[in-house]
Formats: C-alpha cells, sequence, structure tokens
C-alpha cells in the first residue's frame, strides 16, 4: 500500500519536471531562393529595388541582402532603360535627376534582375491613381475611463477615383509624423475607393468610403504631421496584398493550411536558384496637413 502512495506522489512529480525540458527542434534549411521587392512609383525620391535570400525559420534577423546583381528597369513605351546600382543589405537604387520620370500611367515595363548568369523577369503596367481633395481631422468622443490628459484626433482621407468600368486598385499608406504605419493590421488597400468594384456609376467620380477613408486607426496628437499616399497597383497585387493579410492572420480555432502568396517574378527553366516577390508600378498622390 505504500508502495502504491508513493508511485502516485512520484509520478505527477515526473510529469511536471519533464515540463521544464528544452526540446530542441532541427528544422530542414531548405532550398535557397531569390526575394525581389521592387515597388517603382513616380514620387520625386530615389526608386529602390531590394534583392534578398531566405534565412532560418527561427531567426530573429533581417534576411540577407543579396549583392552582386544587375537589375534594369525597362520602358518598353518609351524604350528606355534604368539601371539600378547596389548600395548596402540588398538595396539597388536609381538616383533620381530633375530630368528624370520613370513610372508613367499606361506605360509598359519590364524587370530584368540577373544572378550568377540566370536572368529573372517581370512585367507590369502603371494604373492611375486616384485624386485627392483633402484630409479631414476629426476629433475623438471621449470614452469611458478617466480623461484622457491629451485632445486625440483621427485623419480621414477625402479622395476621389475616376468613375468608369475601369476598377482602379490602390494602396493607400499613411505617415504620423513621417513614419510610415507598415503594421500588418495597417495595411490598407480598396478598389474604386470603396469595398468593392462600382459598376454603372451614375457620376464622372467615385468618392472614397471605408476602408479607404480611413488613415490607419492610429491617433493624432495636435500638431502631429498627417500624411497620405494613394498608390495604384494592378488588380495582381491588390489580390497579393488580399493574401498577404489572409496569411498574417491565420491563426486560431479556424485556421487553414498556410500557402504560398503569389508572386509575379518568373524563373527560366533550367535555373537552380528560384526567385520570388513582386514588381509593381505606382502613380502615387500625396497630401500632407497639420492636426489642429
Amino acid at each position: 500500500m505504500k508502495n502504491i502512495i508513493k508511485l502516485f506522489i512520484l509520478v505527477p512529480f515526473l510529469i511536471l519536471t519533464s515540463c521544464t525540458d528544452v526540446i530542441q527542434i532541427k528544422l530542414d534549411e531548405g532550398s535557397k531562393i531569390y526575394v525581389v521587392d521592387a515597388f517603382v512609383n513616380n514620387l520625386r525620391s530615389n526608386q529602390v529595388i531590394k534583392v534578398t535570400t531566405n534565412a532560418n525559420y527561427f531567426s530573429n534577423q533581417e534576411t540577407p541582402g543579396v549583392s552582386g546583381a544587375s537589375v534594369i528597369l525597362k520602358d518598353l513605351t518609351a524604350n528606355k532603360q534604368y539601371v539600378f546600382n547596389y548600395t548596402s543589405n540588398g538595396k539597388y537604387v536609381f538616383t533620381l535627376t530633375p530630368a528624370d520620370t520613370i513610372a508613367k500611367t499606361d506605360h509598359s515595363y519590364e524587370l530584368n534582375v540577373t544572378l550568377d548568369g540566370v536572368t529573372y523577369t517581370s512585367f507590369a503596367v502603371q494604373k492611375r491613381t486616384a485624386v485627392i481633395d483633402s484630409i479631414l481631422v476629426v476629433q475623438q468622443e471621449g470614452s469611458f475611463g478617466p480623461a484622457a490628459k491629451d485632445t486625440m484626433y483621427n485623419c480621414l482621407l477625402l479622395a476621389r477615383d475616376k468613375a468608369d468600368n475601369n476598377p482602379d486598385y490602390y494602396w493607400i499608406k499613411t505617415f504620423r509624423n513621417d513614419t510610415l504605419a507598415e503594421n500588418p493590421d495597417e495595411l490598407n488597400v480598396s478598389i474604386d475607393g470603396t469595398g468593392g468594384i462600382v459598376n454603372d456609376p451614375p457620376s464622372d467620380t467615385i468618392y472614397f468610403t471605408p476602408p479607404g477613408t480611413f488613415l490607419s486607426f492610429k491617433s493624432f496628437h495636435k500638431y502631429d504631421k498627417c500624411k497620405v499616399e494613394v498608390h495604384s497597383v494592378s488588380k495582381e497585387t491588390y489580390f497579393f496584398f488580399i493574401q498577404a493579410i489572409a496569411q498574417i492572420n491565420n491563426g486560431g480555432l479556424f485556421a487553414t493550411t498556410p500557402e504560398n502568396v503569389k508572386t509575379n517574378i518568373v524563373t527560366p527553366d533550367g535555373a537552380k536558384t528560384k526567385a520570388i516577390g513582386r514588381f509593381n508600378m505606382a502613380g502615387v498622390a500625396t497630401k500632407t496637413t497639420l492636426v489642429q
């Protein structure tokens, strides 16, 4: 009987102590891939295309940059090409001069990234962007709990989309004091400035509606600077963002099987190393206001 009692005492002790063991997981490193991040636009700033490679799954470090690539952007419509030069950390930069205009509406473009004699390609057409009227600053109403020390504000975008039966896709970036709102839950994309495609519009413009009007869900202090950029994106890039959002938020009880986010970077047959990523040419409308 004493032995049985000792056994009942010993088993829970062993179970509890075993929970503190550190488990070392070794994952297959997998095949090497290249990742191309090529979002080029018509803003008057240096244009950057980033080429990186994959890192270990549990690594907390930035993905390693790839040097030694030839990065060339071709304007197929104007028969021009732009060479991007390597700087650091996988960044290839085209430095604009006052005479340079890389991105033009309705022009077709080809991106060539050559590594170890293999050329990876992608194609894009620059789409039109929206017209920004203004940024509306709205004071937040009071809420339950102690009164806030400072009055807080939200910013809303008042903009217009060209109304026809050609859908326009937008990526809306918000900045607070020149800092981009870049958390996954702050990624803001829309079609025709609304929640979906607008067919047979009754007027020549479509006014932006939620979620396109919300400049992230950040709160602004008085005298903060609120800036918005409306980037035109292709239909494929819009759904790339939608898929990326779904994968980022894919967890919990109703999680689905993870899937690879689609790429528009083409790897030639016979290449030993695959390239993935996204290439998009954007027209950008931008506006800044002081919160007051």
